[in-house]
């Protein structure tokens, strides 16, 4: 095997774990997986299955390695590319198109077919309506704050879309194409019957299923369970994920489809539960509790999302934005608030200092709030900085996922350039990743 398999072993045999080894970090490496079917696993995974028509790629590229991306196909097969198949519209999945319209012109091929759900189309409408906004939350999310915001505009749509299924028929081989909500409203999910390999987007990432991500729109808990037993009902024998390493052998791939799918209804269940018992949103999250034999999988630690994000999304699909507080529905100003709590203090240096002695006793969530208000009723005092960038690096230090680490690492950013060497890099994931192998951390059991 190589070094994808090899990984895959390791981590489903517990030699090692997605806190040492990212799904969405390295080896970025391409690979075969059976005869005429590779593949490239990156920050993303693409697909690639050759048939006697061409190549079907399934997600051809992330928007930042597509040129790279496409050469490393190009190093294991010349075929031409017949079809791609978009497993949903974000932009680490549905770019590297143009590397292949150039090679088509080149070689006097006719471009290939650009396959995905309907509501592709829109998503790419709306990213053109809200790119600044997309530029500042990716920043954020995945280089912690650094650099200058970037988001693309260059995006190619799909030439044929789908509402339910379609089966893409080329010679013997025949891809099975399938719509499920989950991460977003547009994805999709391949099936080849005749080797018995799903392709599974991002409903399935070997990590907490990215279903609560904060700063991005709704996703859709109760119908991301449902399409994973209607994936685990076919019995495949390889599972190749949106982000991280296959899968192999029929029962582990029914465990993983299984194991998942009862995380979200568990999380989902609970929570609406509690809504219906008229919970606010606060209680809710510290009553939700994950069973300790899902929470305690390799593939379902929080390294990207977290279970708190999920039971938000699931609170904002069926609750609306009001979380139960009576005084949060019109609330007073944040600076308000930094105001009178200071002066309840006796101002924002002791406000500060008692922020620090509660992350000192461990207490961050609580340390965190306080000196931001220091923070905002005294923005120019270099002291409480000081206590801010320190208050929130141990924040950094003390979390597992990719989207809190890239929103404290900002955090700190936008006060001051003074980042420690450890959390000093360009790639959050690359810092969480460093984190975790410092602390020597294993897991995090939500609600433990």
């Amino acid at each position: 095997m190589g070094k994808i398999l090899d990984l895959a072993e390791e981590l489903w045999n517990g030699q090692t774990d997605t806190y040492q080894y990212h799904p969405f970090g390295e080896p970025y490496e391409i690979e075969k997986i059976l005869d005429g079917l590779w593949i490239y696993k990156g920050f993303s995974n693409t697909i690639i299955r050759e048939t006697p028509e061409g190549l079907i790629i399934i997600d051809p590229a992330a928007q930042f390695d597509s040129p790279h991306r496409y050469m490393k196909i190009r190093s294991v097969t010349q075929q031409k590319v017949h079809s791609i198949v978009f497993t949903h519209g974000h932009v680490d999945h549905a770019f590297g198109v143009k590397e292949y319209y150039r090679e088509c012109k080149k070689k006097h091929w006719e471009n290939p077919l650009i396959l995905s759900h309907v509501n592709l189309p829109k998503r790419f409408d709306r990213y053109q309506e809200t790119h600044g906004y997309n530029a500042y939350i990716n920043q954020r999310q995945f280089l912690g704050g650094q650099g200058q915001p970037y988001f693309p505009i260059d995006f190619i749509y799909p030439t044929f879309t789908f509402h339910d299924s379609h089966e893409l028929v080329l010679g013997d081989v025949t891809a099975k194409l399938q719509h499920g909500k989950g991460e977003t409203d547009d994805a999709v999910w391949v099936y080849f019957s005749d080797i018995s390999v799903l392709c599974t987007g991002d409903f399935f990432i070997w990590s907490v299923p990215n279903g609560g991500n904060p700063q991005k729109v709704q996703r859709y808990i109760k119908e991301w369970a449902d399409t994973l037993l209607k994936m685990a009902k076919l019995e495949p024998k390889i599972l190749l994920p949106g982000h991280g390493v296959p899968i192999v052998g029929k029962e582990r791939v029914q465990q993983a489809l299984v194991d998942t799918s009862s995380y979200l209804s568990s999380i989902h269940s609970q929570t609406l539960d509690l809504m219906n018992k008229g919970f606010s949103l606060s209680d809710i999250i510290r009553r939700v509790e994950i069973p300790v034999k899902l929470s305690n999988k390799s593939y379902l630690q929080p390294v990207y999302d977290e279970p708190e994000f999920l039971i938000r999304n699931i609170w904002r699909l069926n609750g609306g934005w009001y979380d139960g507080i009576p005084s949060h529905l019109k609330p007073a100003s944040e600076e308000e608030l930094a105001r009178v709590i200071s002066g309840l203090a006796g101002g924002p240096d002791r406000l500060a200092k008692r922020a620090l002695e509660l992350a000192i006793q461990n207490d961050l969530k609580l340390a965190c709030h306080l000196v931001e208000w220091a923070l905002m009723n005294n923005p120019d005092n270099e002291d409480i900085k000081k206590i801010y960038e320190k208050i929130f690096t141990e924040r950094v230090k003390s979390e597992t996922s990719t989207m809190a680490v890239g929103i404290y690492l900002s955090a700190i950013r936008n006060v001051s350039a003074n980042i420690e060497e450890e959390i000093a890099g360009n790639n959050t994931i690359f810092v969480q990743s460093q984190i975790m192998k410092n602390r020597q951390i294993k897991k995090k059991v939500f609600g433990s």
